[in-house]
């Protein structure tokens, strides 16, 4: 089975944001066929979106994994659930977010996953993160920066 690259990026703005960010870190460790190569620094952002809550802290993960990207999304979604994100919580305040930003270079455009991650070049808290890793995704690095 041939190992994938994907680039993730978290976030949280409820709760003790650090340790939410520690324990989904943990988490994704903890999964089979996957293993986290880099991460990035902690970076405070404030909310994207419509509606007004509280400040993010974001970090980004290169992994290597054998999932499938919808398997893997699959995985992530279960360790957000396990971390009390709830169910309705898309632009709203949360304990963790886990976006897949890149998956190999990959485009997958499905009901359930946008790869790449629907708007990222105009999220800073994406970008910067990203960039800190050396992100080699080839959308990112023929990404104009300015």
């Amino acid at each position: 089975m041939s190992s994938h690259l994907a680039y993730l990026v978290l976030g949280s703005n409820l709760g003790s944001r650090s340790t939410n960010l520690a324990n989904a870190k943990t988490e994704i460790s903890a999964l089979s066929e996957t293993k986290i190569l880099k991460e990035s620094e902690i970076y405070k952002s404030p909310a994207y979106g419509p509606i007004d809550q509280p400040f993010f802290f974001n970090l980004a993960l290169e992994v290597e994994t054998k999932f499938s990207p919808l398997v893997l999304l699959e995985h992530l979604q279960k360790i957000e659930t396990k971390l009390k994100r709830e169910k309705d919580s898309h632009m709203k305040p949360r304990t963790i977010d886990i976006d897949i930003v890149f998956f190999d270079d990959e485009t997958i455009e499905t009901p359930l996953l946008k790869v790449p991650h629907y708007d990222w070049q105009n999220r800073e808290f994406f970008i910067n993160p990203l960039k800190e890793i050396n992100c080699q995704a080839q959308e990112f690095k023929n990404f104009s920066f300015d």
